[in-house]
């Protein structure tokens, strides 16, 4: 018995570990932690990053030395034989000289057997095309990592809004939640009315009707919220079949955020896309050095060692030879002429750098205006949020005298219904400016290069 109480024991405390675990809370850094670390869109940009590394390894190791070894075994089944005056017929005699002999005679050259092993050595000494290369993969690595920063904001971006989103959705659905419990309890006082004939059989349906219509938007709420979480864990890189849970709204939290002065200070040189299209222009600049130095001279040392081996037998000391060489030599390679393709490869080089100078021009005028709309809807955002608080305290106000008066049979039904719908109107449209608020804010830190703050932000 006592062996059964303690198994229980463990496997309740087992139980309750799990929920606690699988009831753990997001913050909005955590949120944002955990997408930064499992978002795909980031390992992907983690993994071309890698790439560019290994495609300037690959140049720089064309630049060291480049050693390679070979080796041969050759059995000649018919030896090569070499063409050459019957001179050993002029030199006999004249009496023993064949006057029918041939005018040229053959030879059988070389052994049944050869075999060699050697090493080659290349390495660079000047090659101005090499070099710039190389100077274009740096610079394109310098771009992939740009590339993570970038997507980083953008997941940063993403994951915040849709926090927010969530929270102000819940929000709403709770003030619903409060609307509904209002409407319960004076059903509940209308059916003891109506049993005492106090009040009319009509008037108790409607107000049965109008729980049902709460209650239906309600449940699309509900949905809607679950939708929302659902982004946010396809952009965290959450598994999709966990539950998550998130913090409760702070309207204390927002409400700091909209008195906050606007985020100043638009540093163009500090924004990612800008400094990617550096990059870009650096990189065309060095396309075009790299097609000029196609027309400079270029320079190889090449040091060669072989080990030979002749012999009519395999593996045979005895009429076997053996012989090393070796050479060492400059190679020099000097364009001279290409049939103008040089040059028009370079002028097409230029006009790409041309086009990247409009590209920024463009690029300079967007995040300008980026930065300047997000603070416009920044502002107006914050005074939505102030009349949409004071219209709330209006509407609960209202309801809260038109039910008082309906008590007292100095209001209608229909009065107090209205004054419900008002109230839930404005709590909705106060949750809706709350995240129309936070997405400015999110959109404006984005224009101005310091959203990822929000890492770290309380």
């Amino acid at each position: 018995m006592t062996r059964t109480k303690t198994l229980v024991l463990i496997i309740l405390s087992i139980v309750a570990m799990l929920r606690v675990e699988a009831q753990e809370t997001y913050s909005l850094q955590k949120c944002i932690g955990f997408a930064l670390e499992n978002n795909n869109t980031i390992k992907k940009s983690k993994l071309e990053r890698d790439k560019s590394l290994e495609s300037r390894r690959e140049i720089l190791g064309s630049l060291l030395p480049q050693l390679s070894g070979s080796g041969s075994f050759n059995y000649n089944l018919k030896k090569p034989q070499f063409v050459m005056p019957n001179f050993v017929n002029d030199m006999l005699p004249p009496a023993m000289q064949d006057p029918n002999a041939s005018k040229y005679m053959t030879i059988e050259m070389g052994t049944n057997y050869s075999a060699g092993v050697g090493a080659a050595l290349n390495q660079q000494i000047l090659n101005f095309t090499l070099f710039n290369t190389l100077e274009i993969a740096k610079t394109a690595e310098a771009m992939a990592s740009l590339g993570i920063e970038s997507k980083e904001e953008e997941v940063i971006g993403q994951t915040a809004t849709l926090y927010f989103a969530v929270q102000s959705t819940t929000y709403a659905a709770k003030q619903l939640e409060q609307s509904i419990q209002l409407i319960d309890k004076m059903l509940a006082t209308m059916e003891v009315n109506y049993q005492n004939g106090l009040v009319k059989k009509v008037d108790l349906d409607r107000l049965k009707v109008n729980r049902v219509n709460l209650a239906t938007q309600q449940s699309a709420i509900q949905n809607a919220i679950e939708v929302q979480k659902n982004l946010l864990k396809l952009q965290m890189g959450f598994d999709m079949l966990q539950p998550l849970a998130i913090e409760d709204i702070d309207l204390k939290f927002f409400e700091q955020k909209a008195e906050e002065p606007n985020l100043q200070g638009f540093e163009l040189n500090q924004l990612i896309p800008f400094q990617i299209m550096q990059q870009q222009q650096k990189i065309g600049n060095l396309q075009i050095k790299s097609v000029k130095s196609e027309l400079l001279p270029s320079l190889t040392l090449g040091v060669n060692y072989q080990y030979n081996l002749l012999g009519d037998k395999v593996f045979s000391s005895k009429d076997s030879y053996t012989y090393p060489s070796s050479a060492i030599g400059l190679n020099l390679r000097v364009p001279i002429f290409a049939g103008m393709s040089k040059n028009a490869k370079l002028k097409g080089a230029q006009i790409e750098q041309m086009k990247l100078k409009e590209d920024e021009q463009t690029l300079h005028r967007s995040l300008t205006m980026a930065y300047q709309n997000a603070l416009l809807k920044l502002n107006d955002s914050k005074q939505t949020i102030d009349a949409q608080q004071q219209n709330m305290a209006l509407a609960s106000e209202v309801f809260r005298i038109s039910e008082a008066s309906f008590q007292q049979g100095l209001a209608s039904l229909s009065d107090v219904l209205n004054a419900n719908s008002s109230l839930i109107q404005s709590q909705i449209s106060y949750a809706d400016a709350l995240s129309k608020y936070m997405s400015a804010y999110i959109e404006l830190r984005k224009a101005n290069g310091t959203i990822k703050n929000l890492k770290n932000s309380k």
